[in-house]
């Protein structure tokens, strides 16, 4: 903590207003994090709960019926919460209990499914995946808050694109100045990948 308070008085007053704004919004995030997997593991018990009882009562609604009309909606709509609280869950897993590997393509699209609803639709995410699943040196949960971050990086752009080729996520247009950038940067290199920067692209790799 000195040595961040160092480096923060050193910056000019501008610059120095700009990061503590970045550095509080991180800490926000980190919290609602924390929260957002203390509350979905309650609401995942109370929604599994729910899914198994639509399905008890279809198996007694009338084929063809409004009923089972009614009910097959409301199926649907809980399982895709279903798949919001997964990803909120696996998004805050302790990384301690990850697994050794993991596919960066199913996390970059994790990323993106939480940014979409984080931030709403108006973010236009161009995004473009290989045809095969790309499997990493790295726990899901450590890949999606780096793609998560890289995402946050970029977003002042209002339309982005993102990449995932063997190996390798990448996000443009991401500011050369961003604590986002440096965020999803260290979790990358804290997991043991790196990352690169090429113009308005920023890169995060792993090895196989």
């Amino acid at each position: 903590m000195p040595a961040l308070l160092a480096t923060l008085l050193s910056l000019p007053d501008d610059r120095r207003a700009s990061v503590e704004r970045e550095l509080v919004e991180l800490t926000r995030s980190a919290a609602l994090g924390e929260l957002a997997g203390d509350v979905g593991h309650d609401a995942a018990n109370a929604l599994f709960g729910g899914i198994g009882l639509v399905d008890l009562l279809l198996q007694d609604a009338t084929p063809g019926s409004q009923d089972e009309s009614s009910l097959q909606l409301l199926q649907t709509t809980m399982l895709e919460l279903k798949t919001i609280l997964r990803t909120l869950l696996d998004f805050a897993r302790v990384p301690g209990d990850e697994q050794a590997h993991a596919e960066l393509d199913a996390a970059a699209r994790s990323a993106v499914e939480l940014v979409r609803h984080g931030i709403g639709r108006s973010l236009q995410i161009e995004e473009r995946y290989p045809p095969r699943p790309v499997l990493v040196a790295c726990g899901p949960a450590a890949l999606v808050q780096a793609v998560l971050h890289l995402l946050l990086a970029a977003r002042g752009a209002g339309r982005i694109a993102l990449e995932v080729s063997p190996g390798c996520v990448r996000v443009s247009p991401v500011p050369s100045s961003s604590l986002d950038a440096v965020v999803a940067g260290r979790i990358a290199v804290d997991h043991g990948g790196a990352s690169e920067r090429d113009g308005h692209w920023l890169s995060l790799r792993w090895t196989g």
